[in-house]
């Protein structure tokens, strides 16, 4: 058997000669095909791989010379190795074929033996040139990387071939993904940051101006009253300067908690947490908001739980948002009802209410910050729209995913899934 098994084309136009050496090669493993002339094997060598040619070169329609000629006019073609095998044992014909660029040549009769070596020694060096033309293609797929990620259009998958290598090409073309997937994270952060800035600076522009102009008016009816001596006026609007500073100092310091808890986002301390002593904990100070509404808020915590490794304070905030923004958007004598169990690896938390529900225009942005679909005139940080975004900030700081449901006028499901362990 032969020690690099390939695929030959021999081209003969003599049946004789063409059987016995597909005979011969086929017993050393090798695929072989056969051309009974110079058009044939080109038509062949243009349709379908081969790894070598054997050649004669006294053929009627194209001789061997010609096939040389052709091969070496193309760019595909004049890689594939040609041993010459021919009754003409002149030095001027061997000459004349090695400088067309035949590979080797053999003069009849030959040796199988010697055959069987010139064959095994031109296939392992094409082998050796794939080898090292595939290794050119893909540096050239990492520098041609490169330049993607430069004009922002990278694709991870254009590197999946190169990283499946187990050299040290393989190893830069995986850490060159790592690198360029984390780029991408970090530009999408950065970007996200800076649209959140935009919008904040633009919301506390708005949000701030409605009671502070108001705070304005009453000043200024306070001093006309005072000029005219009309205490009880006075005193009323007094009351009612005080009820306008409050909501203000209210708004700036839900914005200030606000920015505070996000900036913390960015790093998170991961700990074995217990998620129902959790749950229980974040719905204590929800418990007599919810009763105040007279809204029934009720669990379904399917213990005993796993311990998540968890940021307790971040998921604790996560919560609560999303129990105090479904009790603060449902009407009195509603339910809110928090369930939560785990299930093929995933700790699902939902928290389900049968409030007024979203339109699905606007469900598809409900994770959004500043985006509201309730009574605008709420403040606060769920009033402002940062409730749930908030809660979408630190659910993908865990790498969980966020849930949402919700039906206009029956109701909506707000929650989300953590990988266990």
């Amino acid at each position: 058997m032969s020690t690099y098994p390939g695929k030959i084309l021999v081209v003969d136009d003599n049946e004789l000669n063409r059987t016995l050496l597909r005979l011969q090669l086929q017993r050393e493993g090798h695929q072989v095909e056969t051309a009974e002339h110079g058009m044939a094997a080109i038509e062949m060598l243009r349709a379908k791989p081969f790894d070598i040619v054997l050649l004669d070169l006294l053929m009627p329609e194209m001789d061997g010379f010609q096939v040389l000629t052709v091969l070496q006019a193309d760019s595909e073609l004049r890689r594939i190795p040609v041993i010459v095998i021919s009754a003409l044992d002149e030095m001027e014909s061997i000459v004349r074929c090695i400088e067309m660029g035949a590979t080797d040549h053999l003069a009849r009769p030959f040796s199988p033996v010697l055959l069987r070596a010139r064959i095994n020694a031109s296939l392992s060096a094409k082998r050796l040139h794939d080898k090292e033309v595939e290794y050119i293609q893909q540096v050239r797929r990492i520098t041609d990387a490169a330049a993607a990620i430069e004009a922002k259009r990278f694709d991870a998958a254009s590197l999946d071939t190169v990283a499946a290598r187990e050299d040290a090409l393989g190893q830069l073309a995986r850490v060159f993904t790592r690198m360029a997937r984390e780029v991408e994270a970090r530009e999408r952060q950065l970007k996200q940051e800076s649209q959140f800035k935009s919008a904040l600076i633009g919301k506390i522009t708005h949000e701030l101006r409605s009671p502070f102009v108001s705070v304005g008016f009453t000043s200024q009816l306070i001093q006309r009253y005072a000029e005219r001596n009309m205490i009880a006026e006075v005193r009323a609007e007094a009351g009612q300067l005080e009820r306008q500073l409050a909501e203000g100092r209210q708004m700036i310091d839900s914005m200030i908690a606000y920015a505070s808890l996000v900036s913390k986002l960015s790093t998170t301390h991961a700990n074995p947490t217990d998620i129902g002593g959790l749950i229980r904990e974040s719905l204590a100070p929800l418990q007599r908001i919810a009763e105040t509404r007279e809204i029934r808020l009720s669990t379904e915590i399917a213990e005993p739980l796993p311990l998540l490794s968890v940021d307790r304070e971040q998921l604790g905030e996560a919560i609560h948002h999303l129990v105090h923004n479904a009790i603060k958007f449902n009407h009195a004598g509603g339910q809110v009802h928090l369930r939560c169990l785990t299930h093929d690896g995933q700790l699902t938390l939902t928290v389900e209410d049968n409030g007024p529900g979203i339109a699905p225009d606007k469900l598809t942005t409900i994770w959004d910050a500043f985006a509201q679909t309730g009574n605008n005139m709420q403040r606060g940080v769920d009033g402002l729209g940062l409730g749930l975004a908030l809660v979408g900030c630190i659910i993908k700081a865990h790498r969980g995913k966020l849930l949402a449901h919700s039906t206009p006028g029956e109701g909506s499901t707000f929650g989300f899934r953590l990988a266990v362990g």
